[in-house]
């Protein structure tokens, strides 16, 4: 039987930026880039107690919660700092996978012996977080990671939750649909549709039901409704891969715009290929949509290529492959994997277009 562990870090940005100014604890807090238009991208509980909602534009949640202190986002900052969670983790068990900035599980199976029971290693986990980052974490354990991560989020900010092995249903069974991660506001009003509003409904739906509904998607939420998923803790590729993210400031479904953050992306990611004198071979972009929904794919380049208008040309055919639904686009993220050391007698021939393209 298996025992994972899940970490969060609710607020993560913001509980960053706290450990940075400790004079903003117990204020309102928002992360929104510096511009007219920008959206809210981090919270804190003050702030959305006064209600305020993530994605809402920073002049309409100014306007809620006047007193707020507004910050831009300092993304440096916070990779540093997740990288930090995850060497603190990674003492206890090898297989941990990140999900974002805030959330990592541990499948500490097999642990026993030297750190003791699931629970206890949940609770040593939170105290090493808190003492060596100085950052809040709450904790979920169970015996797989769907399970695990709502208990961490039945237990913000800080507090422990254990569901012991075959508690998994009757634990979800009073949660509201929404509990459960990646479901989305549109599949969830679809289920209220069908007069589905807690887990106990859903579970108690024939499959045959569920499965008319919404397709294969129906025998999977069933499945977790009842709280099964055999999903594995995945590490993280070992590959070594850029990764730029799309600054938008709001979301959006204009072409014109997607495309000016992808170019602005590339252009980035193409001058550190060549500050690191590689190429890349592999290009893979994620979107995520305004409902919380997302979609990926990856592209494999003919040859290796470090320059802007190869790897722009590639990255807008990806780009359109993967965009099939026209929903704004929250956020966008362009991978360069596939790395390969530059050829040093290419020089020879293509030095001088390299340093046109430099100074772009």
């Amino acid at each position: 039987m298996r025992q994972i562990v899940h970490v969060d870090i609710a607020d993560f940005a913001v509980a960053v930026e706290r450990v940075r100014e400790p004079r903003l604890v117990g204020r309102p807090v928002l992360i929104a880039p510096g511009t007219v238009r920008s959206r809210v991208l981090w919270l804190s509980e003050e702030a959305r107690a006064a209600g305020v909602r993530r994605g809402m534009p920073a002049e309409a949640a100014l306007r809620i919660c006047h007193n707020a202190a507004v910050l831009e986002p300092d993304e440096p900052l916070y990779g540093h700092a997740a990288s930090g969670v995850r060497e603190v983790l990674s003492r206890f068990t090898p297989l941990i996978e990140p999900v974002g900035y805030s959330r990592v599980f541990l499948d500490i199976t097999g642990t026993g012996r030297l750190f003791g029971a699931a629970v206890d290693v949940a609770a040593c986990a939170q105290r090493e977080v808190r003492e060596r980052l100085r950052l809040p974490a709450s904790a979920g354990v169970a015996v797989n990671k769907l399970v695990s991560r709502i208990a961490a989020d039945e237990s913000v900010p800080a507090g422990l939750l254990e569901v012991r092995p075959g508690g998994e249903a009757p634990f979800l069974a009073p949660l509201p649909v929404r509990r459960l991660p990646g479901l989305g506001p549109g599949l969830c009003r679809d289920l209220e549709d069908l007069n589905i509003r807690i887990v106990r409904q859903m579970a108690e739906m024939p499959v045959a039901h569920l499965t008319l509904a919404f397709g294969p998607l129906g025998a999977f939420l069933h499945r977790w409704a009842l709280g099964i998923d055999p999903t594995p803790v995945r590490p993280p590729e070992r590959e070594d891969v850029l990764v730029e993210e799309a600054r938008l400031t709001e979301d959006t479904e204009e072409t014109a715009r997607l495309g000016a953050a992808l170019r602005d992306m590339v252009g980035r990611g193409a001058r550190r290929l060549r500050q690191r004198e590689e190429r890349t071979g592999r290009l893979e972009i994620s979107i995520r949509y305004a409902d919380d929904r997302s979609a990926s794919g990856r592209r494999v380049l003919r040859e290796a290529a470090d320059t802007d208008p190869t790897l722009l040309r590639e990255a807008v055919a990806l780009l359109e492959k993967v965009r099939r639904r026209r929903v704004r686009v929250r956020g966008m993220t362009l991978r360069f994997a596939g790395l390969q050391r530059r050829p040093r007698q290419m020089r020879l021939f293509d030095e001088a277009p390299l340093r046109r393209e430099e100074a772009l």
